[in-house]
């Protein structure tokens, strides 16, 4: 098969400045590779990155485009423009997948083949407009729901399968000193419930009198604006909100090199992502990828993880949608630090079942899909969930 995969305008490929769906689409550029497929990737074109290249048996299209701004409306602009440009660029395809907002309504049906929509973000409404799409790929079953509740009409054309992880992630390793370290990892933004997490800590300190000598919170993230932050205003008040605990608060920036990501993980005990984010959370690769590495983890109460978070038995999760959203994450947090051997138990059961989102696995599942539809454009969907 010919399989061209089209990126959105922010972030490059290879996946040098972060962001989970070019991480995703990266790696499984690669196994569509392995299983014998030629496969072209375009994203945007950044730095010294050639416009046209092919390393390891992949083609890397770069086009001109643009950073993110904190304007949605621009940044629509901006992802209309990239997607032109895309559309031009776009070689000869049976499949092109794509995140961008509007090149499923812009792709030319004859060279893009079947019209592949990769549904990573919550939908906002707009699914409707994808009726050319001749499949919508959602990345957790609540994203699936979403986007069948708001154009029940694409329902057959939905097909639900998990974001892949590295091999990296599998691999044996020496066993590490794991420090009494709470992590979080992603996007320094408002949405994501940093501040929240923050207040918790200080509840357990001062309310709970939890004793939490010898823990420290480590926040790992970008907080530029046009890497997806809340720009450093917002960095400034998370700064002075922790300047209140007792225990140790780090602000590590952004680490985009996968295997110091790795040993970030290695080296916590707990990870915490109390995403605030209802209609924004689509899946959350960095609570599996922490849970694949040995981590706790403590997420709040979203339906996307549901499909690999089981409370109480392969994570917990916290109301965050309750009246006092900070002493539900301090309580929950209690719970693994006073009981070490619910912490075991969590992360052994954790560690299991991210197994399933092995990415030889997730690919294997995207190219039946794939088969089924060059053989049959109106074939319906099925949930590759089992498939893993």
């Amino acid at each position: 098969m010919r399989i061209t995969i089209i990126l959105g305008p922010f972030f490059p490929i290879p996946p040098v400045l972060g962001g989970a769906v070019e991480k995703v689409h990266f790696l499984l550029g690669r196994a569509y590779r392995d299983a014998g497929h030629h496969v072209t990737i375009i994203s945007r074109k950044y730095r010294d990155f050639a416009d046209d290249e092919v390393v390891d048996g992949i083609r890397y299209l770069r086009i001109p485009s643009f950073d993110n701004s904190s304007s949605l409306l621009m940044n629509l602009m901006k992802d209309f423009r990239y997607a032109l440009r895309a559309s031009r660029k776009l070689p000869p395809s049976d499949i092109t997948i794509t995140n961008s907002f509007f090149l499923p309504l812009l792709l030319p049906r004859r060279t893009a083949g079947r019209i592949y929509v990769h549904a990573a973000r919550f939908p906002k409404g707009q699914m409707f407009l994808y009726s050319r799409a001749d499949r919508i790929q959602a990345v957790s079953s609540a994203v699936a729901s979403a986007i069948i509740c708001q154009a029940p009409q694409l329902s057959k054309k939905v097909f639900v399968v998990g974001n892949p992880l590295d091999d990296v992630y599998f691999r044996a390793v020496d066993p590490v000193d794991r420090k009494k370290t709470i992590l979080f990892v992603g996007r320094i933004a408002r949405e994501k419930g940093i501040e929240l997490l923050i207040k918790a800590l200080r509840y357990l300190e001062q309310s709970v009198s939890t004793d939490l000598s010898g823990w420290k919170l480590r926040i790992v993230g970008p907080h530029e604006i046009r890497k997806g932050g809340d720009g450093v205003e917002y960095l400034r008040e998370l700064r002075g909100l922790a300047e209140s605990l007792k225990c140790d608060c780090e602000f590590a920036g952004a680490i985009f090199d996968e295997h110091v990501l790795i040993t970030e993980y290695r080296r916590a005990m707990v990870f915490v992502y109390p995403s605030l984010a209802d209609t924004g959370e689509a899946f959350g690769l960095a609570p599996l990828e922490a849970m694949a590495t040995g981590c706790a983890v403590v997420v709040s109460n979203l339906d996307c993880f549901d499909d690999f978070i089981d409370d109480g038995v392969s994570g917990l999760k916290f109301d965050h949608r309750s009246s006092n959203p900070e002493v539900s994450l301090a309580l929950t947090l209690r719970r693994l630090i006073v009981e070490p051997d619910m912490m075991k138990r969590i992360v052994r059961n954790g560690t299991q079942i991210t197994r399933r989102f092995h990415t030889h696995r997730i690919a294997q599942s995207m190219i039946k899909d794939f088969e089924k539809l060059i053989g049959d454009p109106h074939a319906s969907a099925t949930s590759g969930k089992d498939e893993r």
